[in-house]
């Protein structure tokens, strides 16, 4: 069994690479399984990967490095009911430090039955240029060193969403990416692009994916920091609107709370929609490089209701999040004469990060 860690910053287009990777390993009749992790619950990513008829589990209530047994737990219940040839495994988008606190207890601890066990760091190309600009991020200081932290351990470091911009533009911020980290192996990619996603995969039957170092030094202070910075915010909604109106109630819904945020000047990780209505669903994604045209990507609803699981990601007050997620709710009862048949809501900030395994 092959174990492919992916990491990366909140937003990188983690879950978009994996599904790509694994549909193209099964085309090819290969058995394959995926692990989410998240802090919170009701998972957008678990509930879509799941829709694509891969066989699915999760580590939640915080991420693999301080729920290391419960990884080894899930790895052994996926090796037991599906009997994957691969399974992906990805992390929390605030996760850093991977290599100490997982892959080497996965290799020294020897419990888990890999053949190969790889790491793949993923960035978004637009948030990765401003750092290499020096420009100001997005985000506070601490958080940013989460980035940071993410960038150093890559071995493998995923330049994605190369398709947002200019081709040229693109193959100059990769060139710049590599002359800088002249010890990375340095893919630039395009995960809806099927000959990106077969390059990632020769890349990960090819090498070894890992840092190839010792442990990263970080500062677990300001890490933690960073981490309770960013507020989770995990909600599930059933929606039911007069004939007609249901769509209108779903929009108005995501753009309260999206809108909301952005009036705030809130920095965004990442606010993840998924829509379903009877047996159809639709991932909706919004991170901090800011498309507008996400409306275009909710599909006809014809149903008489729908669940909307909401996942954001924010740098702000985990309560102030969470009224604006209130206040988009009452927007679409409002103007669409919506009703609310169901109501799940959490919202907290990470706790500390304190590893079960750390090995140097």
């Amino acid at each position: 069994m092959q174990l492919h860690l992916v990491g990366g910053f909140l937003g990188s287009g983690k879950t978009t690479a994996i599904i790509g990777a694994v549909k193209h390993l099964m085309a090819r009749g290969a058995r394959v399984g995926v692990v989410t992790n998240d802090q919170g619950r009701y998972l957008v990513d678990t509930a879509f990967v799941a829709g694509a008829r891969v066989p699915t589990v999760e580590v939640t209530g915080g991420c693999f490095c301080c729920h290391y047994d419960d990884l080894e737990a899930r790895l052994d219940e996926l090796e037991r009911s599906a009997m994957p040839h691969v399974i992906f495994a990805e992390s929390v988008g605030s996760c850093a430090d991977l290599v100490a606190t997982v892959m080497k207890p996965l290799v020294e601890l020897k419990r888990v039955p890999t053949q190969r066990t790889t790491l793949s760091v993923f960035t978004d190309l637009r948030l990765l240029k401003r750092r290499l600009d020096g420009k100001a991020m997005p985000f506070s200081d601490n958080v940013v060193y989460i980035f940071d932290k993410q960038i150093e351990e890559a071995g493998l470091l995923i330049l994605n969403k190369a398709d947002l911009l200019d081709p040229d533009q693109a193959q100059r911020i990769a060139q710049a990416a590599r002359e800088r980290f002249p010890s990375k192996i340095v893919h630039l990619q395009n995960s809806l692009d099927g000959d990106a996603i077969t390059a990632w995969l020769r890349l990960l039957e090819t090498q070894d994916g890992s840092s190839g170092g010792g442990a990263l030094e970080i500062d677990y202070a300001r890490y933690g920091a960073g981490e309770g910075k960013l507020a989770w915010l995990d909600q599930q909604v059933r929606l039911a609107a007069p004939p007609g109106r249901l769509r209108e109630a779903v929009v108005t819904l995501m753009s309260g709370l999206l809108d909301g945020i952005r009036e705030r000047h809130l920095p965004v990780g990442h606010v993840k929609f998924l829509v379903r209505c009877g047996a159809e669903q639709v991932k909706i994604s919004s991170t901090s490089g800011g498309q507008d045209d996400w409306r275009d990507q909710v599909p006809p609803i014809l149903g008489k209701e729908a669940t909307i699981v909401v996942n954001a990601r924010v740098e702000a007050d985990a309560s102030a999040l969470a009224e604006l997620a209130r206040e988009a709710l009452e927007q679409a009862r409002l103007r669409s004469g919506a009703r609310c048949l169901e109501l799940s809501t959490d919202f907290f900030h990470p706790g500390f990060p304190r590893p079960t395994h750390r090995f140097n």
